[in-house]
């Protein structure tokens, strides 16, 4: 087992039909906003829909995505990643500045792509446009999910602080268990993406009785017994041990502690 430290922005979990997604999020206590299609901007400067719907639920200073891909293809942005059922197939990490993130991964032959930029209508903040831009590491080298970075054009808007007051007490995203097949070569890649000072953890573990890829979320409550509460109240079964609570999410399993 290895840990490694990362600044993560947001992680996403795609699946099918994302309105069930919402609706089994919103039962395990999270406050999650309606889906809405995200856009890009074209070449010529419009704006053009990604093929994908998806829904946020938001901390301090990360978040988690809910994703469906409407139109997949091969030119989809996460063609390389999708496949049947729920999954974690997006992590994301924090930039400062986008261009001279760019250019340091290309300098350690990391291949990101060109910087795109992105946007979506918010359900909060009075209906105001987030903006992004943000950049992608190939699949070769991250084939368990879409990693790269992003640098927020409007993060007062992404993170309102209104939006992290949900009723399970979750209040931050603490990191990530991976399950690889390989973890030293795991941690060989991730370590590419490490910064040690970062606040967030990606715990690295060989993969076991089938399980590989990004298994467990890892969250900060405000409470315990307030996480337990919520989940008892939506009837909803969970492990609760010295320290933490453990529950089955579409895809993942969700632990929490203090």
């Amino acid at each position: 087992m290895s840990r490694l430290a990362l600044d993560i922005d947001h992680v996403g979990l795609v699946g099918p039909d994302i309105h069930a997604t919402v609706a089994a999020f919103r039962k395990l206590g999270f406050r999650v906003t309606e889906p809405v299609e995200l856009m890009g901007t074209a070449p010529d400067g419009s704006e053009q829909s990604l093929g994908q719907q998806s829904a946020h639920f938001v901390f301090g200073t990360t978040y988690v995505e809910l994703s469906e891909v409407i139109r997949p293809g091969p030119g989809h942005h996460l063609a390389a990643w999708l496949g049947s059922g729920h999954a974690l197939r997006i992590l994301i990490l924090r930039a400062d500045n986008i261009e001279a993130v760019r250019e340091h991964a290309a300098r350690a032959k990391q291949s990101p792509s060109p910087v795109g930029e992105a946007s979506r209508i918010l359900h909060y903040a009075g209906g105001a446009a987030a903006r992004f831009r943000w950049l992608a590491l190939p699949a070769e080298c991250f084939p368990e999910a879409l990693c790269g970075y992003v640098q927020h054009l409007t993060p007062e808007l992404v993170f309102w602080p209104p939006m992290n007051n949900h009723p399970n007490g979750a209040a931050e995203l603490t990191g990530l268990t991976l399950r690889a097949p390989d973890a030293e070569d795991a941690e060989r890649r991730f370590g590419l993406l490490e910064r040690p000072d970062a606040p967030g953890l990606l715990d690295i573990r060989p993969a076991q009785d089938g399980r590989r890829g990004f298994t467990g979320l890892h969250l900060r409550t405000r409470s315990l017994e307030q996480t337990a509460k919520a989940l008892n109240e939506a009837a909803q079964s969970f492990e609760r041990t010295t320290g933490s609570i453990r529950v089955q999410a579409p895809g993942i399993h969700l632990i929490f502690s203090e």
